[in-house]
Order: structure tokens, then sequence, then C-alpha cells
């Protein structure tokens, strides 16, 4: 068994073809991570009053994109795969970002703070988590989440749909096991009728283009 530290440089001289695809993808995760942090001290503050102080460590990122790449480059050279849809991208990445933590609560006294709901202190332990549930959840949806129905129907779908987000912060801090079963997960969710999830999930691999 080895465990080495990949640097950036020392990849992309490996994988010159993907160079640009993991800068664009680290941009738009670390940005998302930004927006996150600030979100969730908007919400904090709201309610405390008191403020959080939350870091993003760039290394750890970068290193959560290459062992994510890795194991993404290994199932188009070894399986029939040729372009992996965003779920299973997202899927692969949010694993290795629950195993890196590249997100950290610095303020971790604001859990004792008496006005927090139970869930919200989950939420801020397991910030890593809890981020890769929006980061899953973006992937499988586009655009506006329902169909037209009728706002009943869509009153309860959107209960299922909190539910559902709760039980992958659920799955993600106690069973997370390997990418794909998170991957799993996440495709079930596409099947049902009333959202409209990303077009690109369910392409036919033929017609893709050629990205690992």
């Amino acid at each position: 068994m080895y465990i080495v530290f990949k640097g950036t440089d020392e990849w992309f001289e490996k994988h010159p073809q993907l160079k640009e695809k993991f800068k664009k993808t680290y941009k738009t995760i670390y940005e998302a991570a930004h927006e996150y942090a600030v979100h969730m001290d908007e919400l904090v503050k709201d309610r405390t009053n008191d403020s959080l102080e939350i870091e993003i460590s760039e290394n750890l990122l970068k290193q959560t994109l290459i062992d994510a790449f890795d194991d993404l480059l290994r199932l188009t050279n070894y399986h029939p795969t040729d372009k992996p849809n965003p779920i299973k991208e997202m899927s692969y990445i949010v694993f290795w970002l629950v195993h890196r933590k590249p997100i950290r609560l610095v303020s971790e006294d604001i859990i004792k703070n008496d006005k927090l709901t139970d869930i919200a202190r989950t939420r801020l332990l397991f910030i890593n988590e809890e981020f890769g549930v929006k980061l899953l959840i973006n992937s499988i949806f586009t655009g506006k989440q329902e169909n037209g129905m009728f706002s009943s129907v869509k009153d309860e779908a959107q209960k299922q749909l909190k539910y559902y987000k709760r039980f992958l912060l659920y799955y993600l801090i106690y069973r997370l096991d390997s990418p794909k079963a998170l991957e799993a997960m996440a495709l079930g969710c596409t099947i049902y009728p009333i959202w409209n999830v990303n077009p690109v999930i369910w392409d036919n691999p033929e017609d893709t283009e050629h990205d690992f």
C-alpha cells in the first residue's frame, strides 16, 4: 500500500488532456463552497446573531479532485464508459470530498448555542457531508425542479425531496462505502416523473464526446 501526496503540477504532466477540465471543475466547486459558507453564515447570524468562521483548504480540495479524477480515469480505461454522466462524476467527487474534508468549521463554539436546532448542529458539524448533498442535488436537477403538476402533488414532492436530502446527509455521515453506491442512490431520484432532471444523465454514451 502506497500513500502518496500528488501535487497538481505533477498530475497535469501525467494527464495534460484533463488540465482544463480539472481547473474548471475546481473553480466551480471552490466557488460553490464559498457561496455555501456565506449562506450558512447568514443562516446562523439570523438565528443566533453570531458569525461563523469557515475555512476551505485549497490543497485538500485539489487532492479531492485528483483522487476523484484518478478513479474516473480507471473507469474509462477499463470499462465501456467514455464520458461519465454528471451524477457519476459528482458521486466520485463527493465520495472523496467526505474523505478529504477540505471545508472546516473554525468557530466550533457555535455548536453550543441553544438557539440552533439539532439538525442545524449536525449540518455544521458535518459541513463537508452537507455540502456534498448540495453538490449531488445540483448534479441531478437542471433549472426548475418540477414539471407542471397539481399544487398538492408539488407540495408532497417537495416534502419527499426534503426527506431525501436528509437521508443523503445521513448516508454520507454514517453509511458511505463507495462512489457507486452513492451514484445508485442519486440515479434513483431521477426516475420520479415530477422532476426535471439533467437530460445528459440518460444520454446514449455512444453519442457523447470523450472527456476522460
